[in-house]
């Protein structure tokens, strides 16, 4: 009950923001529509290791549909692994920021996170960018934007 009170203070949230681009209206399209997310770049623990498009490690993309579920592609070395799961929008207390938890129920090698489990967590940068939160503990910087 208390994620279907947080489902909808979020989307409450939402309606009232009168800004796009802080995570505002066009965003909503999440929750809707199915959406996919391409990696655009990756950086690490270095100042200025920046790096797009095909000098990037591996190419990576997330799609999310309305159901809840999500597929996650990287290509690496020629070879595609695929990951799939399920995901949900959140928040936490105190945070004023919007995160994609995500449960993988295949392919954990893809999973990306600091504890190593079957969970990953993503953030909204913008109503366009989303971030991977793996760079906290070491892994590298992933930043992800809305392709469709």
């Amino acid at each position: 009950m208390k994620r279907y009170a947080l489902l909808f203070l979020f989307l409450v949230f939402l309606a009232s923001c009168a800004n796009d681009d802080d995570f505002g209206l066009e965003s909503t399209q999440f929750v809707f529509s199915e959406q996919k997310w391409e990696l655009t770049q990756m950086s690490g623990s270095f100042q200025n290791s920046e790096t797009t498009g095909e000098e990037m490690e591996w190419q990576e993309y997330y799609i999310f549909s309305p159901e809840g579920t999500f597929i996650k592609s990287r290509t690496l070395d020629n070879k595609v692994l695929e990951a799939t799961g399920s995901f949900e929008v959140v928040e936490y207390d105190n945070d004023l920021n919007h995160y994609l938890e995500l449960t993988f129920e295949t392919g954990n090698e893809l999973v990306g996170n600091c504890t190593g489990d079957s969970k990953e967590l993503l953030i909204y940068r913008s109503s366009t960018i989303i971030s991977s939160l793996w760079m906290a503990c070491d892994g590298p910087g992933l930043d992800y934007s809305l392709s469709k």
